[in-house]
């Protein structure tokens, strides 16, 4: 099989531990993009957390995608055109904001352009997520109060037994949006029908790209869905274990170049 695209996820995936693009990874996938292929990085962070990674990849010049907010939004790179949007209900916003009230152990993060918005902006799990995703974190007295916009998504952070615990009360309680962990410390809540396995497959038609030629890459809960969807789904690793059970293929761990492993395997390279 020939792959002509290829989907990534990125923290855990295509960066490694430090949260960067080691030099193995980088020149493989600046060779598989000379070849014709084009790259779709697709993420939980919001758009401008994923814009220097594709700047990383000279994906302004070869072309290709950023799926960000776990689906929530594609954006052709070289033109910069937004291809696909969904955004959380209007409706769904106070019950929302008001979550971090009833639960302390959870933090409530939105994001707006190149800004965070959150009530607690010292907490840790909060300064990390800005740092990670090069956003200037403001402090709100009122999230609800503060949000003039519908946002693309809402992310929890907090004790990782506690939302083991909360994540299936709160699917009951919201069944009208899409709720699952990225990780088992970060709660993310998405509107409807949106996930990465959706998105690609939104993508591949607005772009006119074949799903049996889609080699995509993944290591958290979160990108399950992508995985199945792909005609060849690669877990890192590193990977989750039930992403690994949805894999087609396991490769190298991110801090091994897994993803160099895979496309020489696959014969990309």
């Amino acid at each position: 099989m020939a792959y002509t695209w290829i989907a990534l996820d990125l923290d855990g995936t295509l960066t490694n531990s430090q949260k960067r693009i080691s030099e193995g990874t980088r020149a493989a996938l600046l060779r598989a993009q000379e070849k014709g292929v084009r790259l779709a990085l697709v993420s939980g962070r919001p758009t401008h957390g994923v814009e220097p990674l594709a700047e990383a990849l000279s994906m302004g010049t070869f072309g290709g995608y950023l799926i960000s907010y776990n689906g929530g939004r594609i954006v052709d790179y070289k033109t910069r055109e937004v291809l696909y949007r969904r955004s959380i209900p209007e409706a769904s916003l106070p019950a929302l904001c008001a979550l971090p009230h009833r639960y302390p152990a959870l933090t409530a993060i939105v994001y707006h352009g190149a800004t965070l918005l959150t009530e607690d902006p010292d907490n840790p799990y909060v300064r990390f997520d800005g740092g990670v995703n090069h956003m200037h974190i403001v402090g709100v007295e009122d999230l609800y109060k503060a949000l003039d916009f519908c946002p693309a998504k809402f992310l929890f952070p907090g004790d990782a037994g506690f939302i083991a615990r909360f994540l299936p009360q709160l699917q009951r309680d919201m069944p009208n949006l899409s709720i699952y962990c990225s990780e088992p410390y970060y709660l993310e809540v998405m509107p409807p029908h949106v996930d990465k396995g959706d998105a690609l497959s939104a993508l591949a038609q607005k772009a006119g790209l074949l799903q049996e030629e889609l080699l995509a890459f993944g290591d958290g809960f979160n990108d399950v869905s992508m995985l199945r969807y792909a005609g060849c789904g690669v877990a890192m690793g590193n990977a989750q274990p039930p992403t690994k059970a949805a894999a087609d293929f396991v490769t190298k761990t991110n801090d091994e170049d897994g993803i160099v492993y895979a496309l020489q395997y696959f014969e990309v390279l």
